[in-house]
């Protein structure tokens, strides 16, 4: 059995930590705002920098997913079974994306029964998980996966999403279905397509950085590298968009510029905390390894029916003063709720993803 390369990683659940800081804000911001006055540029930063959670989170998600594979291959299992039990996760996401709708459809007087069903981050991640996973284990080489990694990420935004657009045969389906496809109203809040090719680029990313071995700086400048290099593809399908390109050259410019920025913050996180102690207290670790959970009580607590008299209540400074003092509340609950799930003596970063020294 191949003996594990990776090390501990705490810059990873610290940008995971930034994409929850992200998330909160734009939730708080969104439900407890005045609408009017929402296309200034204050609220256009606002929507900036909210527009960045979703695909951190997606895009984070995949980078971890072979770290905790090639984890659970050092303890003993095959690349198959370990990719199995990664798949069993993202089906356990999947259908705690479906408990939390039910719980706000029972929280929430006024919700439709069908908003059960609405395609949402976490429906979208757990079936990214799923099948990201599935490839990942296809091939015990490091190109092989790589391969099967980079190409359904490739496919997925220059091949499926276009043609999702003009598919005739989605609109047979519930619209609830339909908007897993491609957007349709209101009836979704993300689509597979291209959403899940986040997925599959942070993993071949992952793949790459466990394959490594200990995070060095060297590596890290080849990983930027690679980051402006993908910009760089962003950058040209927007030249080339104007001149025929059409929706591919729009969605290979999105995800490229997306894909690019986000390579280069998870190296830009190495070189803010690497080297900080492992054990050292930090929120947005906290943040990061308690993400889920943060994302569970906050979306209630934005827009559910506890805070409903903030509904579109607050001009905007007051709306991220509330943010400010959510975000601090979340902190507190994060750090009980860890204590809780924490056995004693448990580190808070896991193994597979704790800081190397130096």
């Amino acid at each position: 059995m191949p003996k594990s390369r990776s090390t501990r990683r705490p810059y990873i659940d610290w940008l995971r930590g930034v994409a929850v800081l992200c998330m909160i804000e734009w939730h708080s911001i969104d439900a407890w705002s005045v609408t009017s006055g929402r296309d200034s540029a204050a609220f256009d930063v606002v929507g900036f920098i909210g527009g960045w959670a979703a695909p951190l989170f997606l895009f984070l998600a995949g980078v971890s997913l072979p770290l905790a594979g090639e984890a659970r291959m050092a303890r003993g299992l095959e690349r198959r079974a370990a990719a199995r039990t990664l798949e069993r996760r993202g089906w356990q996401i999947f259908v705690l994306a479906h408990v939390f709708r039910f719980q706000s459809f029972l929280l929430n007087p006024g919700a439709a029964w069908n908003a059960i069903l609405k395609p949402d981050i976490l429906n979208v991640l757990g079936l990214g998980l799923v099948a990201t996973a599935w490839c990942w284990g296809r091939d015990e080489t490091f190109r092989g996966r790589l391969r099967w990694l980079i190409v359904p990420a490739i496919t997925i935004v220059v091949v499926i999403t276009p043609w999702a657009q003009v598919w005739t045969w989605p609109s047979l389906l519930y619209p609830r279905f339909e908007a897993y496809i491609r957007p349709v109203g209101n009836y979704g809040v993300f689509s597979l397509f291209p959403a899940v090719a986040y997925v599959f680029a942070g993993a071949a990313v992952g793949q790459w950085i466990g394959a490594n071995g200990p995070d060095t700086a060297r590596f890290h400048a080849r990983l930027a590298a690679a980051g402006l290099a993908v910009l760089a593809v962003g950058g040209l399908a927007r030249i080339v968009e104007p001149y025929g390109g059409g929706a591919v050259a729009a969605g290979v410019e999105a995800f490229g510029w997306r894909i690019g920025m986000m390579t280069l913050a998870l190296s830009a996180s190495w070189l803010l905390v690497h080297r900080r102690p492992a054990d050292r207290w930090s929120p947005l670790v906290i943040f990061g390894r308690t993400s889920l959970f943060v994302y569970w009580v906050h979306v209630e607590l934005a827009y559910g029916i506890f805070s409903y008299p903030l509904h579109h209540a607050l001009p905007l400074p007051w709306a991220v003063a509330a943010f400010a003092l959510l975000t601090g509340a979340m902190l507190a609950v994060a750090v009980v709720w860890m204590r809780v799930r924490l056995a004693p003596g448990q580190p808070v970063v896991p193994a597979h993803m704790a800081a190397a020294a130096g």
